[in-house]
């Protein structure tokens, strides 16, 4: 360690724990923050993603004014899906595209008139979206075990040390 100092020696159970508690509380924020996106004329709203069969797109939207809108989706080396839609001031709705086989898709979303608010889901399926914060928890719950191993075996060499020195007269 830098300027003389020691350092405990890095253990298991302490790098378990680091990457389970990693991944434990990265893949719950991921999974919780899902930010609508403001829609306007100006710009539309615009993403992609690879994606494996029966995965659907889901656009959530609403918008301020009466308003046309516009629903791009496209599949790698297929025809473009085009969905518009008249929705009056205040409404919104939602598409939802399923995507037919397994690769690249893209998706553009946008309004005529006024502005509004988008929120895109990717829904990849129920183990796609578990896996990580079980897989953290587990390693976090290995952890553990690791660390109350150590100090049960810390503890039996503690018992084992004890001995008296004995002296003849």
């Amino acid at each position: 360690m830098g300027a003389g100092g020691d350092a405990p020696p890095l253990r298991l159970q302490d790098v378990v724990m680091l990457v389970g508690l990693s991944l434990l509380v990265g893949s719950i924020v991921m999974l919780a923050w899902d930010d609508p996106v403001a829609l306007n004329t100006e710009e539309a709203v615009s993403g992609n993603a690879r994606l494996g069969q029966g995965a659907t797109v889901e656009v959530t939207y609403s918008v301020e004014q009466t308003s046309i809108v516009t629903f791009r989706f496209q599949m790698e080396g297929q025809d473009e899906v085009l969905i518009t839609e008249a929705v009056a001031a205040g409404d919104g709705g939602t598409q939802t595209f399923e995507v037919p086989e397994r690769g690249a898709v893209s998706w553009s979303i946008s309004i005529s008139e006024g502005t509004g608010e988008v929120d895109v889901d990717l829904n990849r399926g129920v183990l796609s979206l578990a896996w990580p914060p079980l897989l953290g928890a587990a390693l976090v719950g290995y952890a553990v075990v690791l660390s109350l191993k150590a100090k049960a075996a810390d503890a039996d060499d503690d018992a084992g040390m004890d001995a008296e020195l004995l002296t003849e007269p």
